[in-house]
């Protein structure tokens, strides 16, 4: 029964609930022996009574004062509360307090379990760099894990990070900027015309399109009206994470932006979610290019098992409202309902070389 009525708190605890009445204890060893019988046969109330006694003196619960007796004998209160253990502080407080003066204890002081050897060992670096600040230069994420963990993937891998918990940096309350390191994003496969100060940009999602577009620019300036200093081949989704390395060709507050990609879900997707991360950016669809690719689609090009989401066909078709008829809208609708996509690689040098006549 010790097990069973040990689990029962377990629970409650797990559930942020420090109280219990003594029916709902006695209802579970009941349903936990499968019925009463058994439950009588493990001792019964005479023993729940032991266990309650003995776990009372032991501080693990205590009666709620103002709560009633069951009636039995010998008698319980019918309210308990479990008593929380006060957490135990296992770093030296003198350490702690002398370090204060840059770090943030307060989730260690909540949160003891977290005081180990090796997370001290990881503070002490910590606030020496941190004393040194203002005579280091700016590095990479990686560089300065190193320089910390003595491993340059101990940040970026969340290494330090337990599951559904905080990273020692969230724990001490401290930012990159704090520690003068920057993620740098990974390059991506970009073409410039030979303009130092780059003003106007396409992203295109696939290669063979990225490539189109580069020859078109080469031989005759402008696409579909629009006259780019760079090319930058977006590798589908990978460009999400790549596009921060705009920063080292340009200044990404001056810039204009288009994006061209399939008409799918993905293509879509991966538009919507670089709007919503860089905000601060002039980005817009390539509207003329979209407009072309949707005249061209005279097939049904099947989806692939792509996962749609209406999120982002909501807010292509809420862009592109200004330059599309009504049948273009019911043309894409038609497109998106029937699981069926449009590839950008139908605006090929060719067509680009017909349009220009």
């Amino acid at each position: 029964m010790k097990k069973i009525i040990n689990k029962f708190l377990y629970e409650y605890k797990k559930k942020n609930k420090k109280r219990f009445d003594l029916q709902s204890l006695e209802n579970y060893l009941i349903d936990s022996y499968k019925g009463e019988s058994f439950y009588l046969a493990n001792g019964g109330y005479t023993e729940l009574y032991s266990q309650m006694t003995m776990l009372k003196e032991k501080q693990y619960i205590k009666e709620i004062k103002s709560s009633r007796y069951n009636g039995y004998h010998p008698p319980l209160k019918t309210k308990w509360q479990i008593i929380a253990a006060e957490p135990i502080s296992k770093w030296n407080k003198s350490k702690m307090l002398q370090s204060s003066d840059y770090l943030d204890f307060s989730y260690y002081v909540n949160h003891p379990s977290y005081q180990t050897d090796r997370e001290w060992q990881f503070i002490e670096n910590i606030y020496k760099f941190l004393k040194s600040r203002e005579n280091k230069e700016w590095a990479s994420i990686e560089e300065r894990s190193l320089e910390i963990f003595d491993d340059e993937k101990f940040l970026k891998n969340k290494q330090e990070t337990p599951k559904g918990k905080y990273g020692i940096l969230k724990r001490l309350k401290l930012s990159n900027e704090d520690l003068k390191m920057k993620k740098y994003g990974e390059m991506f496969i970009y073409w410039n015309r030979g303009v130092a100060n780059i003003k106007h940009i396409i992203i295109l999602e696939n290669h063979s399109t990225f490539f189109t577009y580069k020859r078109a620019a080469q031989t005759h300036g402008d696409i579909f009206g629009f006259r780019p200093d760079v090319l930058i081949y977006g590798e589908g989704k990978k460009i999400e994470n790549s596009f921060s390395f705009i920063e080292e060709i340009a200044d990404p507050s001056k810039v204009e932006i288009l994006y061209f990609g399939d008409i799918d879900s993905e293509g879509f997707g991966i538009y919507y979610r670089l709007k919503e991360k860089y905000a601060h950016v002039n980005m817009k669809l390539q509207y003329k290019a979209y407009e072309h690719l949707i005249s061209l689609c005279k097939k049904e090009y099947p989806l692939d098992g792509q996962k749609k989401n209406q999120l982002y066909l909501d807010a292509f078709l809420e862009e592109m409202n200004p330059y599309l008829d009504n049948d273009d809208f019911k043309k894409i609708k038609f497109i998106w309902d029937k699981d069926f996509r449009v590839p950008q690689e139908l605006i090929n040098y060719e067509y680009l070389l017909k349009v220009r006549r």
